[in-house]
């Protein structure tokens, strides 16, 4: 299973065109500027595609900072690798 935090601000930063290494965990979406919801989409997709992960626009709205989304990802990551049954 991949270390989400390790990637995942890079690819917020892509979207938002704020420096990848000023994201941190505790970074708010709100405090990354250019935020809105065709950013949000396009992040989605790039999580979609990066981690096989799709994630709906109206849970993603809930999260706060991109520990929270790193966290939410990891969820699914691991539901995902776990045997059903």
């Amino acid at each position: 299973m991949p270390d989400v935090m390790s990637t995942l601000p890079g690819l917020v930063a892509r979207v938002t065109r704020h420096p990848a290494d000023e994201i941190t965990a505790d970074s708010r979406f709100s405090g990354l500027g250019r935020w809105g919801s065709l950013v949000a989409v396009r992040l989605l997709a790039n999580i979609e595609q990066t981690y096989g992960v799709r994630l709906d626009l109206r849970d993603y709205l809930k999260i706060g900072t991109v520990g929270e989304l790193a966290d939410e990802i990891s969820r699914h990551l691991a539901a995902r690798a776990t045997p059903a049954g």
